[in-house]
Formats: structure tokens, C-alpha cells, sequence
């Protein structure tokens, strides 16, 4: 629904992620309830204890009538493979 001077992000289409990233962020995304998370843009990585990948996600929570917002989430691959969420933060728009 168009919100008169609002931004329409509905109309925001999702991206291929880069497979490793891909499977890091299903990994994460798979077991959270509340939200549904779609990927619109893969930002980059950062070498750590392993890696961050940064990517830029369109959020909507699971429930009626709610609003797409644009998040970014930071996620933490392990040395060891194993992958978790830092973080997830709305961006000011």
C-alpha cells in the first residue's frame, strides 16, 4: 500500500548471493520466527577469526498488514565452518 510521501519498498528485488554466503545466510535465517528476511544486495566480507559477510535484506515481520524494512545483518563465519548472526539493524531511510 502506498503511503503518500512514503517509499514504496515493496518494489525492491531480492539478489543471487555469492554461494558460500548463501549458505551462511540460510543457515541463520532458517530457525528465526518472527521475521521473514530477503536479500537484496551482498555488501562484502571482512577477514576476522574467520569471516563477516554484510548484506542488505529487505525485513518483514510475520504478522498481518506489516511493512517491508530494510535491514542490514552482519554474519560470522568460524573458522570451523560453523556460522551465527551478530547482528541486525534497520537503516534510517
Amino acid at each position: 500500500m502506498a503511503i503518500l510521501g512514503g517509499w514504496n519498498l515493496d518494489e525492491v528485488k531480492g539478489c543471487n548471493l555469492p554461494q558460500k554466503v548463501q549458505s551462511a545466510f540460510t543457515a541463520v535465517t532458517s530457525d528465526q520466527t518472527g521475521a521473514d528476511y530477503e536479500p537484496i544486495a551482498y555488501l562484502g566480507s571482512q577477514a576476522v577469526n574467520g569471516t563477516n559477510y554484510r548484506v542488505l535484506c529487505k525485513m518483514r515481520f510475520v504478522v498481518p498488514n506489516s511493512e517491508v524494512r530494510i535491514v542490514k545483518m552482519i554474519i560470522h563465519e568460524e573458522l570451523d565452518g560453523s556460522v551465527n548472526l551478530v547482528t541486525v539493524s534497520g537503516l534510517a531511510l
